[in-house]
Parts: structure tokens; sequence; C-alpha cells
């Protein structure tokens, strides 16, 4: 019972807090009188409408709407499509499938929309690549991201660098693993590129050079803002970790 009257107070003092500054005062004594049911009223007529109109309003309906219900969107964009065959609901879907990692069924949305204008999509095709990856077919990842190069040679991505870089390691082409790295490393924003360079090299026992590359992203960190850091702290982590 404590338990219900301190939920009921925390209702009523958030809707009547709500009210007053939003100009509602004639809910102020409904809220008070009815407890819970004229907080569950209050919310509903007044509250939710001004949720629903504004941006950040709208996200956190969604949010509350996605906690209760986390496949949510995935049927959204699963009834969308099969209200409307196209492309972009086929993507949707994909991009969706990738959030509840279910990779085969995002691979198969890709390579489906792969056809007639958008055969050689550069987009398309490294999302399907990525996919691949997270499936560990890092052979089709490879084969993909050349058909990509081969078909868009003028569509750059670091991201897909990076990925290109990452299953050539995975399939034990190291050689040509830490050369795209290298490059990588020279231009690749945020520290992921220069870190998992870092690590080929050590697991191949090349330490030195290892050493040289956790130390340059510690002290490149040093010189960030606090939010910066916080965006690049598993690499720092990493780096760190690995320096000595």
């Amino acid at each position: 019972m404590p338990a219900f009257l301190s939920l009921s107070v925390l209702c009523q003092i958030i809707c009547v807090i709500h009210a007053h500054r939003t100009d509602r005062r004639d809910w102020i004594w409904i809220i008070l009188i009815f407890s819970l049911v004229g907080c569950a009223f209050y919310f509903f007529l007044e509250m939710l409408p001004d949720l629903r109109n504004s941006r950040t309003g709208r996200r956190v309906v969604k949010d509350v709407l996605k906690a209760i219900d986390p496949t949510m969107t995935l049927k959204q964009r699963a009834r969308a499509l099969s209200i409307s065959d196209n492309v972009q609901n086929k993507l949707n879907l994909a991009d969706e499938c990738i959030v509840h990692q279910s990779y085969p069924e995002a691979a198969e949305l890709y390579r489906s929309c792969l056809t007639g204008i958008y055969k050689d999509d550069p987009k398309i095709l490294l999302s399907l690549a990525q996919t691949l990856f997270f499936m560990g077919e890092f052979a089709n990842t490879k084969q993909t991201l050349d058909r990509l190069i081969a078909t868009n040679p003028d569509f750059k991505s670091q991201d897909g660098h990076l990925l290109y870089a990452r299953a050539l390691e995975q399939l034990g082409d190291t050689a040509l693993a830490i050369d795209e790295y290298q490059v990588l490393a020279s231009y690749y924003s945020g520290y992921e590129a220069k870190c998992r360079y870092g690590l080929l090299l050590k697991r191949l026992g090349r330490t030195e050079q290892a050493r040289a590359i956790f130390a340059e992203i510690g002290t490149l960190a040093s010189n960030l803002s606090k939010g910066q850091r916080k965006l690049q702290k598993e690499w720092i982590d990493i780096a760190r970790e690995n320096m000595s």
C-alpha cells in the first residue's frame, strides 16, 4: 500500500505541475480528487496529444510503445510491404530486421532489391555486404564489396572500406588486410580503424608497431572533448588496455 500511495502522489504531482504550466488549471481539482483515475484521464486527454504533436513528444511516445512491444516497428514495416511491394518498403523492413538480428531475412530482402535500376545500387550492396559479414559469410562479403567497387568506381564509403579490411582479415589474407588498415588509419574518422589495425599487428607479433598505434590513439584522445571521448570510448579503452 505505501508503494501504491507513493505512486499515486507522484503521478498527481507530475500532472498538477503540467496542468499549471500549460494553463489547464481546471484539471487540477479533478487530478487531486480522483487520484490515479484523474491522472489517467488527464494523461490520455491532455498530455498524450501534446506529446504526439511535438517532435520530442513523438519520440517519447514511440520509445514507450517500443518498450511495450519491441517488434512494433518490425510489424509496421512488414505490413507496409504487404500493402505496397516496392524497393523502399523492402529496404525499410531489411533495416529493421538488422536491428532484430534477423540477418538471413535481411540478406534476402536486400538481394531482392538488386533488380532493374537498383541492380548495382552501391548503398544496397553495402547493406548486403554488412549483413553477410554479420552472418559470418566473409567470402561472400568480399565478393559483394568487389562487385560494389567494380560497378561503382566513384562510390566512397569509409565504413565499406573498413568492412573490406575486416573481411580480408577474417579470410586470413593478413597482408592485404594490413595494407587496407594502413590506408584507413590515415583518414578514417574515429579510432576504430586504427584500433583494429593495431590489434591485427599485435596478433601477428608486431608488438612495437602495435604499441605505437595504441599510444597515438591515447595521445589523440587526450585532446578530445568529453562528448567526443564518450563516442570513442570503446576504442580508447581498447587502445589503453593494449598500450603496455
